[in-house]
């Protein structure tokens, strides 16, 4: 565990809490372990909350659990009631999750797992995620810690995934996100974060540290670029930024594409979202 959940901003503190108390009133025994992972773990977390990074490990669901058809209609079902507490504490709170169910027979092997409660649904950031909570950086707020769930990542999974996050930054390119000063200073720091990870074998560092170690080590012409990602990601952009940043994203994500080509064959049509 890299910090006390004292550490962490009021309102996440006090949602994470909340949420961790739901957790346990509709799961029970069979909530084995809830984890903060993300961005808010970091110490140099921006000056503007994003969302709450969550993983929820569950013991048992019925067939029926996994098949959101099934369950997406019917307010007594364990996932349509936790889709509401959810909702009740970011409304009560201001905050957003990004909250991930698995199952614990799920999680100890390298294929990507199903969503608990929605089993189409594969975690391609799974080689990611897993360095991360194995280098320690998330909070338990609950139950197991990863270090005995998960295994570590292999090299090609973890190349997969980098693969992965990158064709999910070219559909933002794609969609047209450069508008969107968040979505392209997200794509500027993901961006260096996949070139540190190809030279330092490493994912697990802040968006933040990313952008710092593109200002050390890349071309002094995408300097610039960085520094305005970093007011953007403290929510202080320039009208000036805001042009940078968009006139800079495409050719930015296309760059990190040159040191990281495709893993696999491609389908067709536009880039998949990760």
């Amino acid at each position: 565990m890299t910090i006390s959940i004292d550490d962490l901003p009021d309102a996440a503190r006090a949602a994470s809490l909340a949420l961790r108390e739901g957790l346990v009133g509709i799961l029970g025994d069979d909530l084995v372990a809830i984890w903060l992972h993300g961005g808010t773990t970091f110490a140099d977390r921006p000056l503007v909350p994003g969302d709450l990074d969550i993983c929820v490990v569950v013991a048992q669901v019925s067939p029926s659990e996994r098949r959101p058809e099934d369950w997406f209609e019917d307010p007594s079902s364990r996932p349509s009631r936790l889709v509401t507490m959810t909702k009740s504490i970011e409304a009560d709170h201001g905050v957003d999750f990004d909250t991930s169910y698995f199952l614990e027979s799920e999680m100890g092997g390298d294929e990507r797992p199903g969503g608990a409660f929605w089993e189409r649904r594969r975690d391609n950031g799974w080689a990611i995620e897993r360095a991360h909570w194995l280098a320690g950086q998330y909070l338990l707020l609950y139950g197991r810690p990863p270090e005995g769930l998960v295994v570590a990542p292999s090299e090609a999974q973890l190349m997969l995934a980098l693969d992965r996050e990158l064709e999910h930054l070219e559909r933002h390119v794609y969609e047209g996100d450069a508008e969107n000063p968040y979505e392209a200073s997200y794509a500027v720091f993901n961006g260096c974060r996949i070139l540190h990870t190809l030279e330092a074998g490493s994912p697990v560092l802040s968006k933040r540290s990313a952008g710092a170690w593109g200002l050390e080590h890349l071309s002094p012409s995408w300097h610039p670029a960085i520094q305005a990602a970093a007011r953007a990601y403290d929510g202080v952009a320039s009208n000036k930024d805001k042009e940078l940043l968009r006139a800079t994203m495409a050719p930015f994500v296309a760059t990190v594409r040159e040191r990281l080509p495709a893993q696999g064959p491609r389908r067709s049509g536009p880039p998949r979202w990760s």
